[in-house]
């Protein structure tokens, strides 16, 4: 089993503003939730981690299934505890919103589930602490 080597950096801004960059040059700005909030939160972040690695999986999975998507909004919630420190999400809501041109919600369903059960690695990675439920729509 050979591992996956990427590398990424953090760095100070001002204030609470922190810009992460990955070795391939891309950037995300982080800011807390006091202020001008010029980014994104930490925490907020990792949901929309989530959101993104399984929309991509579940584009993949569509799109090998030859179904034609046409949009795909994925809306996420979050619930933490209200005291103590630290405050990891204990429970997170997925809902997808899909369209399509007669999207087979066979296809749908079975492309949710591999993503949310089998291929997304960041709701692997919050799994322990984080109850991760989902539901979807086709609009």
């Amino acid at each position: 089993m050979s591992k996956e080597g990427w590398q990424a950096e953090v760095t100070w801004e001002e204030g609470n503003v922190f810009l992460g960059s990955d070795d391939a040059g891309h950037t995300v700005v982080y800011d807390s939730a006091e202020g001008v909030q010029r980014g994104i939160g930490p925490m907020r972040a990792l949901l929309t981690s989530l959101g993104a690695c399984t929309g991509m999986d579940i584009v993949a999975i569509l799109n090998k299934r030859k179904q034609k998507l046409l949009s795909l909004k994925i809306q996420l919630s979050g619930e933490r505890p209200e005291h103590g420190l630290p405050k990891p999400w204990t429970s997170i809501h997925v809902k997808y919103l899909l369209s399509g041109v007669d999207l087979d919600i066979k296809y749908v369903e079975e492309a949710i589930t591999d993503s949310t059960e089998k291929f997304c690695s960041v709701g692997a990675t919050l799994q322990p602490t984080a109850k991760i439920t989902h539901s979807y729509e086709i609009v």
